[in-house]
């Protein structure tokens, strides 16, 4: 019974992880205005987050299953204060919970015309 119970919670988990992923896409243009890589946890339980910073919201940039997104290092690394970039996102904000939208993938003007870093 508890083996049932264990494997529905988990196809629930899943199922509505999918769910928040498949219906909060979205395609928004920004400035970014800064970025910053975050820590939290102790011990051995550190864990890191890259921060992104426009003029109109907070973004993070973490790998993401669903979106078949495992480039967060190479997209952080892509970005630079002052660049308008268009980016792919999913998910919500929620300040009380430090949740933020995380980007799926950037295209940012680049000095000679515009750049793309591609997802994965």
């Amino acid at each position: 019974m508890k083996g049932i119970v264990a494997v529905a919670f988990l196809g629930a988990v899943l199922t509505g992880s999918y769910l928040v992923y498949a219906n909060t896409q979205a395609v928004v243009e920004v400035v970014v205005t800064g970025k910053e890589r975050i820590t939290y946890g102790s011990g051995s339980e550190i864990r890191s987050k890259y921060l992104v910073f426009t003029e109109t919201e907070t973004f993070e940039n973490t790998d993401s299953l669903f979106a078949g997104k495992f480039n967060s290092s190479d997209l952080y690394g892509y970005l630079r204060a002052g660049q308008a970039c268009r980016f792919r996102v999913f998910g919500f904000r929620v300040p009380f919970l430090s949740m933020y939208r995380n980007v799926i993938s950037a295209s940012c003007d680049a000095a000679g015309g515009s750049d793309a870093i591609p997802n994965n």
